[in-house]
């Protein structure tokens, strides 16, 4: 009896998965977007017909401290992009981040050895504390960036 259960609400399960993915659609976009561009840039986008769809950009830039640029595609045709993040927002890449962190912490030892034998070590952990804040408070983020030719998902807008 269990193993009936179990192996019914699997089979349910993936039934509703391929329901899911079938109600969704792949978009072609036709231009670069990037959260540099000014938010109400509009974009178009095509689907595997070769309908277009209209649309403009929410964005908001990356900023100091290593924050991460983002940006919603907003589609005039009653579509949303099915994104990780449930408002549909596409973001700035970590990998990026963590380069520029690592870096600055690199640049803070490399700075703590070159003056430590001149001023002394204590004050050397002080340069290189410095060094570290100065370069991680200046750095940008990553912009979000999508390329003409990427694909994007969407899904019928809900109406409420």
């Amino acid at each position: 009896m269990r193993l009936t259960l179990r192996l019914l609400s699997l089979a349910l399960v993936v039934a509703l998965a391929t329901i899911s993915r079938a109600q969704t659609t792949t978009l072609t976009l036709t231009a670069d977007l990037s959260s540099k561009l000014p938010t109400g840039t509009e974009f178009t986008a095509k689907d595997a017909a070769g309908k277009i769809y209209h649309g403009y950009l929410v964005t908001h830039r990356a900023r100091r401290m290593l924050r991460n640029g983002s940006m919603i595609l907003v589609f005039s045709d009653p579509v949303v992009p099915v994104t990780r993040n449930p408002e549909g927002e596409f973001r700035g890449g970590n990998k990026i981040r963590l380069l520029k962190l690592g870096g600055s912490l690199a640049a803070a030892k490399l700075a703590d050895d070159c003056v430590d034998t001149t001023i002394g070590a204590t004050k050397a952990r002080y340069v290189a504390g410095a060094v570290a804040a100065s370069l991680i408070i200046f750095q940008k983020g990553q912009e979000a960036k999508l390329h003409a030719g990427d694909t994007i998902e969407v899904a019928p807008r809900r109406e409420q």
